[in-house]
Parts: structure tokens; C-alpha cells; sequence
């Protein structure tokens, strides 16, 4: 006997949707050495890049983009789309790098609340 489909679909996206939203929108959970490790690459790039085009850029080469996602500036894999980590992770914060390297221009993404590309 085939069991219903709307209950096992229903089911499935109880168990996923949790995982799936902090997966691409929740707080980085590493351990101490990969944390230490993403931050030892990843604060020399923020340091150096002289504006939003040059961190991209930067930032691009190691394979990941910075995104807004959820309101908040993170960082995504260029292969999946999945979060790594967001500024605070990191020990910055926004404020500083609109300073530093001027206000982003940001594209929002369609039909996802508060979520948008830095295209410069």
C-alpha cells in the first residue's frame, strides 16, 4: 500500500525546512579550527580590497560572494549557493565596511525577503 503523498511530502518538508533555512540563512557552526582557518583566509581579503568590486573580486577567487541574505551581509559558495558565514562570524561589521569601501549597490533577489546580490 502506497502511503499519501501529501502526508509524506508534508513530512519531508517539516524535517528539511529547518535544516535548508539555517543552512542558507542560520549562524556559521564550525569548530574552533576550521573557524580560526576561514578567518585566517578570509579577513586578509576584507583587509586589502579597496572597494565592493575589488572584495568580489577577491573574494571570488577562493570561490566564494558576498550576499545579503535574511538582511544580513554573509558570505556564500559560488558552487551551491549555501552560506559559510556572515560579518559578524568574521568580527566585522557593516558599518565599518561602508566606511571603508562606500555603500554597496545591491540587486534585491526576486521573492526572497531581504535577500540581494552586491553588484559593486
Amino acid at each position: 500500500m502506497e502511503p499519501n503523498r501529501t502526508d509524506v511530502t508534508h513530512n519531508v518538508y517539516k524535517l528539511h525546512t529547518p535544516r535548508v533555512r539555517e543552512m542558507r540563512y542560520g549562524p556559521a557552526q564550525y569548530d574552533c579550527e576550521t573557524a580560526y582557518l576561514l578567518r585566517a583566509i578570509l579577513l586578509p581579503i576584507f583587509d586589502v580590497a579597496k572597494s565592493w568590486t575589488d572584495l568580489i573580486d577577491r573574494l571570488g577567487s577562493k570561490g566564494y560572494h558576498p550576499m545579503f541574505r535574511g538582511g544580513e551581509l554573509c558570505l556564500i559558495k559560488h558552487c551551491d549557493g549555501n552560506r559559510i558565514c556572515g560579518l559578524r562570524f568574521l568580527g566585522l561589521n557593516m558599518r565599518d565596511l561602508v566606511v571603508r569601501l562606500g555603500r554597496p549597490c545591491v540587486l534585491p533577489c526576486a521573492g526572497q525577503m531581504a535577500d540581494g546580490e552586491i553588484l559593486h
